[in-house]
């Protein structure tokens, strides 16, 4: 088919209407708001409707602008074409992130790519200019009518018969007094990310293949297989830190004391090597963390983040019944990708290890080992109890990575005056605190 800027308004309109009516395995496009008023605009053009024409064209570029498709190629379409295709969870997406080949499906999606591609150049002002020719061509085909009496004397001056009038004739459309000569702009800047995601360094080799001049989508079916297949769907091409809330997933702002780096470095290591051995498909049985109220457990957690890029985190601190996960191990089960999910203090009565998928860790983080002891939680990292030399290191450590130079003695003070305050307060967070305190005063 030729490029959508040489086709006429006819040929335009039908082009578009029949090329999303072709749509099977991305059959969702339609639904979304912006395709829903790019076909009632071409509906309108063919109906003769210019004033409703005009009005759906513009508020396809409102919904476009307020859709939340990632901005990337600089035209707000085919932004919206690449974000339906790369981070929806659409039925192909779904099928080769949990590696079930249907063969229906995986030729649908090839016939789809050919439609994308065909449409992925169309633009604000090429919809705008299909408006203004109908409107041209309904004006010149407008005439205005004359009443009777005009038409009786024309046919005496004339020395012809009256003619019949035309007014039973179906009606021409109602044409806009005024159209705008300038449509809408969907070019806003030049291909680029302009924000981060988790799967950012497989998405920008997928956009600028993508983007090729001349590049036939059809032919990366495989491709697309082959990245949904080994970086996941949907929220977790964005994210990788979660949170729970009741069954549905969202995004998790990182609560950790302080940076990444470890204060505890023995137990840390322990967690990590835990983590790393579950990443490599050594062992995944579930883990728990001990240690008293504001020693770091989360903060652990966060970290092992960090230093492993593939994995992704999940924290439930609310779920306490191991029960309420079956939904979210569905979830789970079909993607890909390696998952850490940490609960805080959970019911594990009654509980089957069998239920978790394979590709999740089980973490609980816990202020005391016997109330969640039992089979499940097999392996453990204890977090110390801090007495006073322990806390003072960790204090003087928080000091030295912000470059704040005292004297151990009085740093040591310092420690000593807040264990009296705080009637023996010794853990992680309250050493973060005073280091902050202490920096304040050098």
């Amino acid at each position: 088919m030729r490029d959508l800027h040489e086709l006429s308004w006819s040929e335009g309109t039908e082009a578009i209407m029949a090329l999303l009516g072709r749509l099977t395995a991305m059959r969702g496009l339609n639904e979304t708001k912006p395709v829903k008023k790019l076909l009632r605009c071409c509906a309108a053009i063919i109906e003769g409707d210019i004033r409703q024409a005009a009005d759906a064209c513009f508020a396809m570029t409102a919904a476009m602008l307020e859709g939340g498709s990632r901005r990337v190629t600089g035209e707000l379409f085919l932004d919206m074409l690449l974000d339906e295709l790369f981070l929806k969870p659409h039925p192909f997406a779904r099928m080769a992130a949990a590696n079930r080949l249907d063969e229906a499906l995986y030729n649908a999606m090839r016939e789809d790519l050919d439609v994308l591609y065909s449409l992925r150049g169309l633009d604000g002002a090429t919809l705008y200019r299909f408006i203004q020719e109908r409107y041209k061509e309904i004006r010149q085909r407008v005439r205005p009518n004359k009443d009777p009496a005009a038409r009786m004397a024309e046919a005496a001056w004339g020395g012809g018969a009256v003619r019949p009038s035309d007014d039973n004739m179906q009606p021409m459309p109602l044409l806009p007094v005024f159209l705008p000569a300038d449509g809408p702009n969907w070019h806003y800047g030049e291909e680029e990310l302009r924000d981060q995601y988790a799967a950012d360094e497989a998405l920008e080799e997928m956009y600028h293949r993508f983007l090729e001049d001349g590049f036939d989508w059809s032919g990366m079916t495989e491709d697309l297989w082959n990245f949904f297949a080994a970086y996941g769907t949907g929220e977790f091409l964005k994210q990788r830190l979660f949170t729970l809330r009741g069954c549905e997933l969202a995004p998790l702002e990182d609560r950790r004391l302080v940076s990444a780096e470890p204060i505890l470095e023995q137990e840390h290591r322990m967690l990590l090597n835990c983590v790393i051995e579950f990443m490599r498909g050594d062992d995944s049985d579930p883990l728990l963390i001990v240690g008293a109220e504001g020693m770091g457990k989360t903060t652990m957690l966060f970290s092992m983040a960090d230093e492993l890029p593939e994995l992704r985190f999940i924290y439930a601190p609310g779920c306490r019944s191991l029960s309420q996960l079956a939904p979210l191990f569905e979830t789970l089960s079909k993607q890909p990708l390696k998952f850490m999910l940490a609960l805080d203090e959970p019911e594990i009565s009654g509980f089957a290890l069998r239920t978790v998928p394979a590709n999740v860790l089980l973490i609980a983080t816990s202020t005391d080992m016997e109330s969640v002891s039992g089979r499940v939680f097999t392996r453990r990292v204890t977090l110390p109890q801090l007495r006073l030399d322990g806390f003072s290191d960790i204090v003087q450590k928080l000091l030295d990575r912000r470059g704040v130079l005292l004297p151990k003695e009085l740093v040591r003070s310092a420690c000593v005056d807040h264990q009296v305050d705080s009637k023996g307060e010794l853990t992680v967070a309250a050493a973060v605190s005073l280091a902050v305190r202490l920096a304040k005063t050098e």
